[in-house]
C-alpha cells in the first residue's frame, strides 16, 4: 500500500487498534479524533470531546510545555522529529505525550498528532532497561575480576602447598603459611562465587522448569550436609505448581538451603512449602535456627555482607539468590523471628505458555 492509497477509514481503523492512545488535532487545536486508548488515558467521553478545543477537554493541559508550543507546531512547514512532553493525566496520574505534525498535500499543516502513554508504563520499561544494562555490566565486571584472579591464586596455592610439604610438623614457619593458605581458600570461593553470578546475571532466560523438582534436585546436592548436621527435611509440596519461568531457580535454592544449614549448627528442621496461585508459585523455606538479629536485616542482600566466620562465608549468597530469583520474573523476601527461625519465600510468576512448552 502506497502513502497516497490510504483511505480515512485506514487510518481511522489503524489508530483504533494502537496499544497506544492517539489524539488528532486540526489547526485551531480542536478535537478532530482520539481512539479509544486515549479516551480511557485521558477519563473523557469521545462523543463529547471531538469538535471541542482541546483546553477545553482538557483545561490542567493550558500552562503545559505542550500547549505553548502548539502554534508552533501548526506553523511548521517541513516535518520534523517528533516532540515528548510530560502532561497531567486524571486521579493525580502523569502521561508522556509525543507531538508530531502531520501534513496534508499542500505541505501545510493539517493538524498535529499526539500519542499518549502512562508515564508509569514508560518507567517500567526503562526501569527494566536500566536493570538488564546494570546486570550486564556487573557480570562483565564479576567475570573480569575472576579471570584475572583465578591463575595467580591458583599458583600461590601450589607454592604454599609445596612449601608445607617442606616444613616439619613443628616448625613456627607453617603456622603462618597454614593462615595464609586459609585466606587463599577464601578468595578462590570467593572467585567461584564472582563466575557463577556472572553467569546467572548474563545467561538469557528462555526456559521453564517444574519448581518442585527443581527443588528435589536441590535438595540431593545438599543431603549429605544434612544427616550431619541432624537437620530434619519436611517438604509440603503442592502437587498441582504449573512451571515457572528458570532463570538458575536451582542455585537459589541450594543457597537459601545452605544458609538455613547455617543458621542451625546443632540441627533442627527445615521446611520447605510450595503453592501456586493468581499466576504465580510462593517456595517456602524456613529454618528453626536463631533468627536474623533486628539490626542487620537491612544489610543481608549487601554484596560480602556476612555473620558467619571468615573462612566459612564470603557474603555473595544471599544477593546471587536475589538476582536469580528476579531474573526469573519474580521476588525474594524474608521474614524472621528471634528464637524462633527465619523463612525466605521465593515469588515467582508461572511460565508463559510458549516457554513452558519449551522448557527443559
Amino acid at each position: 500500500m502506497t502513502q497516497h492509497s490510504l483511505q480515512g477509514g485506514d487510518w481511522e481503523l489503524l489508530c483504533r487498534i494502537s496499544p497506544c492512545g492517539m489524539v488528532l488535532l486540526d489547526r485551531h487545536a480542536a478535537i478532530q479524533f482520539l481512539n479509544p486508548v486515549a479516551a480511557r488515558l485521558l477519563g473523557v467521553d469521545p462523543q463529547q470531546a471531538i469538535g471541542q478545543p482541546l483546553t477545553d477537554v482538557l483545561p490542567t493541559w493550558k500552562d503545559t510545555p505542550l500547549h505553548a508550543s502548539l502554534p508552533s507546531l501548526f506553523g511548521a512547514q517541513s516535518t520534523f522529529e517528533a516532540i515528548d512532553f510530560d502532561v497531567p493525566g486524571p486521579e493525580g496520574t502523569h502521561l508522556q505525550v509525543s507531538a508530531a505534525w502531520v501534513p496534508d498535500g499542500a505541505e501545510k499543516a493539517r493538524g498535529v498528532l499526539l500519542t499518549l502513554v502512562e508515564s508509569t508504563e514508560v518507567a517500567t520499561l526503562e526501569q527494566r532497561l536500566h536493570r538488564a544494562e546494570y546486570q550486564a555490566s556487573i557480570g562483565k565486571l564479576a567475570r573480569g575480576i575472576a579471570h584475572e584472579l583465578n591463575s595467580p591464586l591458583d599458583g600461590v596455592l601450589r607454592y604454599i602447598h609445596l612449601a608445607l610439604e617442606q616444613l616439619t610438623s613443628d616448625s613456627p614457619v607453617r603456622e603462618y603459611l597454614i593462615h595464609i593458605k586459609e585466606g587463599l581458600d577464601r578468595m578462590v570461593r570467593a572467585v567461584r562465587a564472582f563466575l557463577e553470578f556472572s553467569r546467572q546475571v548474563t545467561t538469557p532466560v528462555h526456559r521453564s522448569a517444574d519448581l518442585n523438582q527443581l527443588i528435589d534436585d536441590a535438595l540431593l546436592l545438599v543431603q549429605h550436609r544434612a544427616k550431619f548436621q541432624q537437620i530434619r527435611i519436611i517438604k509440603q509440596f503442592d502437587a498441582a505448581v504449573p512451571p515457572v519461568l528458570d532463570g538458575g531457580l536451582q542455585h537459589a535454592v541450594v543457597n537459601l538451603v545452605k544458609n538455613a544449614f547455617d543458621a542451625m549448627p546443632r540441627g533442627g528442621t527445615l521446611t520447605i512449602r510450595t503453592r501456586s496461585a493468581q499466576g504465580h508459585v510462593d517456595v517456602d523455606i524456613e529454618d528453626t535456627g536463631a533468627g536474623i538479629p533486628e539490626e542487620i536485616r537491612s544489610r543481608i542482600f549487601e554484596p560480602f555482607f556476612s555473620t558467619k566466620p571468615i573462612h566459612q562465608g564470603n557474603g555473595l549468597g544471599l544477593i546471587i539468590a536475589k538476582e536469580v530469583v528476579e531474573r526469573s520474573g519474580g521476588s525474594l523476601e524474608f521474614t524472621s523471628q528471634a528464637g524462633v527461625g527465619t523463612t525466605f519465600r521465593i515469588h515467582v510468576p508461572t511460565a508463559p505458555v510458549e516457554a513452558a512448552t519449551n522448557g527443559s
